[in-house]
């Protein structure tokens, strides 16, 4: 009898129209882990772990407009590293994280009218360090991480105007650190991360009025963990970090997140390997990358790059559809891709969303050793 393999297929064409990566100047130091954010044009980026691998209270200020970074006043709060950060009304606020001999809880404000941080109240749960930190309106959701009772799962919703926390409905997947997480359009979004050596690529959305979260789609590319992420004009986006074997990828990937269709995007990687921990702000329309630590060489980058979010002009109207022709469907073993150097990338996935392949798209690709069935194939 022979064994035939029956794929459905998902075709994502689109073109980034006329824009890559840019050089920018040097960062200040290069680190891991700094917590970064932007505020009224000025990105910012405090603390990390500097390339001596100690915790810093190292706070900067960069301007678009010059290309230049500014040296502020120290953080207040104890030096640490692996903490985060978001930003609510026109504020910075941050927290969290550790050092050689604790795990925090603590919360800090940072106005940039006045240069001045204010310690707020203490989150009342377990002191854990890079956790996920999301906020919306006038509150803050901060939940996983993990620390001394190991990998967590919780989740606390933070009001801004009382200063008070409270505990709201555990993720309903696996305990895990190092997560992704981001506001888009105005949805508290949270996944992939890791625990031991599972590395995921589920990903969850909050209904911030009942407190209850629902499993979204799975990411379609690769596992993922360590990387940074921002939002901008609804979207949210993860950059970088470490693929499904917790080390670098061969390209520093980016994918948005559009939460009215529940779907990815991935678009132009940034230069050389995935990097993992590094620090991103979106300003005006452009994404700023930089820091982390390159796994491959295991050097602290200090280099800076710019992707112009506005001018990638995303376009599926120009593709020939009749010039791509994939064959035979079902198939007893080789699927055979014509044109195929239209196409970047190939994902293969049973029905249970596991991915048997990923990759570039070659004419050929030998199917055979896959056991009979359906299967998902998703060209980009």
């Amino acid at each position: 009898m022979k064994k035939l393999i029956l794929f459905s297929l998902l075709l994502t064409v689109y073109q980034i129209k006329a824009q890559t990566w840019s050089a920018l100047g040097s960062i200040p130091s290069g680190r891991h882990h700094p917590v970064t954010f932007s505020i009224n044009g000025i990105g910012y980026a405090v603390t990390g772990t500097n390339r001596f691998n100690q915790p810093t209270d190292d706070f900067f200020s960069y301007d678009p407009s010059t290309d230049s970074w500014s040296t502020l006043t120290n953080f207040p709060g104890k030096a640490r590293s692996f903490s985060i950060g978001t930003v609510v009304n026109g504020k910075a606020y941050i927290g969290f994280g550790a050092d050689a001999v604790e795990y925090m809880r603590d919360l800090w404000s940072y106005d940039p009218a006045t240069g001045n941080w204010t310690p707020l109240t203490s989150c009342p749960c377990a002191g854990r360090r890079h956790p996920a930190f999301i906020g919306i309106g006038d509150k803050i959701y901060a939940g996983l991480g993990d620390g001394l009772p190991g990998n967590l799962k919780d989740w606390w919703e933070y009001d801004i105007p009382t200063d008070t926390w409270k505990q709201i409905t555990d993720l309903p997947g696996p305990e895990r650190h190092h997560p992704y997480h981001f506001n888009a359009g105005g949805e508290v979004l949270a996944g992939f991360g890791h625990a031991g050596n599972f590395i995921y690529r589920d990903w969850y959305k909050l209904d911030t009025a009942t407190g209850s979260w629902t499993a979204v789609n799975l990411f379609p590319g690769e596992a993922r963990v360590a990387g940074t992420q921002f939002s901008y004009n609804g979207f949210g986006f993860v950059l970088s970090g470490d693929g499904d074997n917790h080390s670098w990828m061969q390209t520093g990937e980016m994918w948005r997140y559009n939460p009215s269709t529940d779907t990815w995007l991935q678009f132009p990687s940034h230069p050389g390997v995935s990097r993992w921990a590094p620090g991103s702000f979106e300003i005006s329309g452009t994404v700023y990358f930089f820091g982390g630590l390159n796994r491959q060489t295991n050097q602290f980058p200090n280099d800076m790059w710019k992707f112009d979010l506005e001018a990638a002009t995303i376009s599926t109207a120009e593709y020939d559809w009749s010039q791509l022709n994939i064959y035979p469907n079902p198939t007893e073993g080789v699927i055979r891709i014509s044109n195929s150097q239209d196409i970047q990338t190939m994902t293969l996935m049973n029905v249970g969303g596991q991915i048997i392949y990923q990759g570039a798209a070659k004419p050929a690709h030998d199917l055979s050793g896959l056991n009979a069935g359906v299967y998902f194939l998703h060209l980009s």
